[in-house]
């Protein structure tokens, strides 16, 4: 006989405490006969929203799908004199309205979770907000300008973030999820009208927030539908059908849905002593 069943995978909105949340801006400008390095640091306030497999603990799997993380400064500054005294020049740069993001397209996968909650979720790719202004006057090099970071034109081609992991860990206190995790985004910045000047961006964060729980997840129905068949069906909405053999949906197969469809029927088969269904918000 075939068993089915349904593991819910919700999703929960985690808003970020930003008394424990802080994020270290450093950037490095190397002229390549000297280099310099300035930083500042700041709080961050901001939200997340992370898919919990089960939505209840022991939670086994987790993947943030959306990230918002603002710091509490408006303005990051930094000033640089190259070689002794500063007679190579200097610069300074003012960093406003920083965001940095993470939407779904751009989320690593799935990931799950160790006996502690500790999980690593690989392939983030960033998106980088705010103006980055700048005064350079260097040896050859003297311009002043401001870059649109959220513009992908003012972004020199080649110099876009690269993919960033996030490692942390998930607890429950009582029913409340705490997510706690660290992330390293490094951006290496070259451009011809710098001749030759290097400039390394890193943002270095530790994030601690507290989950709510949003909209419940679709709820899937199951009975015979005639022929040893069983029909599965919901709320018409943008949903993903996965089947797997485990509750755990370690390989979860795929199922194709087409716009608008509310029902699956599915014949059960003897290879498979059970069978597990599931449906996952686009």
């Amino acid at each position: 006989m075939l068993a089915l069943g349904q593991a819910q995978a919700g999703p929960w909105l985690f808003k970020t405490d930003s008394k424990k949340s802080k994020i270290d801006f450093e950037l490095k400008i190397d002229l390549g006969v000297t280099s310099e390095t300035d930083s500042d640091s700041t709080n961050i306030d901001g939200t997340m929203v992370a898919e919990l497999t089960p939505d209840s603990p022991p939670t086994e799997a987790v993947r943030i799908t959306e990230m918002d993380a603002r710091p509490t400064k408006n303005h990051i500054k930094l000033n640089y004199k190259f070689g002794p005294f500063g007679i190579l020049g200097s610069a300074k740069f003012t960093m406003k309205n920083m965001r940095i993001s993470l939407n779904a397209d751009n989320a690593g996968e799935e990931t799950w979770l160790d006996d502690d909650g500790n999980f690593t979720q690989e392939g983030n790719i960033p998106t980088l907000a705010g103006v980055a202004a700048y005064d350079v006057n260097v040896v050859g090099v003297k311009q002043k300008d401001e870059i649109d970071l959220g513009n992908p034109e003012d972004i020199p081609e080649g110099n876009e973030p690269e993919p960033f992991a996030i490692e942390g860990k998930l607890t429950w206190d009582g029913a409340v999820p705490v997510l706690q995790f660290e992330f390293d985004i490094e951006q290496e910045i070259e451009d011809e009208e710098f001749k030759g000047i290097t400039a390394t961006f890193t943002a270095d964060g530790t994030i601690v927030a507290r989950g709510e729980r949003m909209a419940g997840p679709p709820l899937l129905a199951i009975a015979p539908d005639g022929d040893g068949q069983l029909r599965l069906a919901w709320e018409a909405g943008a949903y993903v059908l996965e089947a797997a053999a485990e509750p755990t949906f370690a390989a979860p197969e795929m199922i194709d849905l087409a716009d608008g469809q509310a029902a699956y029927v599915v014949k059960p088969s003897g290879d498979d002593s059970q069978r597990f269904f599931r449906l996952r918000t686009r």
